[in-house]
């Protein structure tokens, strides 16, 4: 398949050498693990960064392997899933930095060029979430802009 804005392929997908074995060196139950994902929100961390500390401090290498549930699905849970999608949300920082940047740089035509790919990003993004349900039928992107 290739890439959204470049005709270039990508790299096909692996798979991770860990699914489906047995994880002995987990030492935290599946109820711990929980507990912490939830302090570790509690805290400010997003999904992402959330797995990320598992994997490193806590031996766990997918919170789904060990608990047979994703992040996001114990967030959920808890009532602690962020309003607007991770990715979203990264992609609308890194369009506000591109327009700081371009604000300061009028000429950075190759600037320019990227910050039109995030928007286009962004407004599919945001189709799709509307879509099935992540966002409200409402929630409009120009009053996070």
């Amino acid at each position: 398949m290739a890439r959204m804005h470049t005709r270039k392929r990508g790299r096909s997908g692996s798979r991770n050498t860990y699914y489906g074995v047995g994880h002995e060196w987990v030492q935290q139950s599946p109820k711990e693990i929980e507990d912490i994902v939830i302090q570790l929100r509690k805290e400010g961390l997003t999904a992402s960064q959330i797995g990320i500390r598992l994997r490193d401090s806590y031996g766990v290498p997918k919170l789904r392997y060990v608990n047979h549930k994703k992040i996001g699905d114990v967030l959920a849970e808890n009532n602690l899933k962020p309003d607007v999608p991770e990715d979203l949300m990264s992609l609308i920082t890194k369009y506000k930095r591109v327009t700081k940047h371009m604000e300061l740089n009028k000429k950075d035509l190759n600037n320019g060029r990227k910050r039109n790919l995030i928007m286009a990003k962004m407004l599919r993004l945001v189709r799709y979430y509307k879509e099935n349900g992540y966002l409200a039928r409402e929630w409009e992107l120009n009053k996070v802009l």
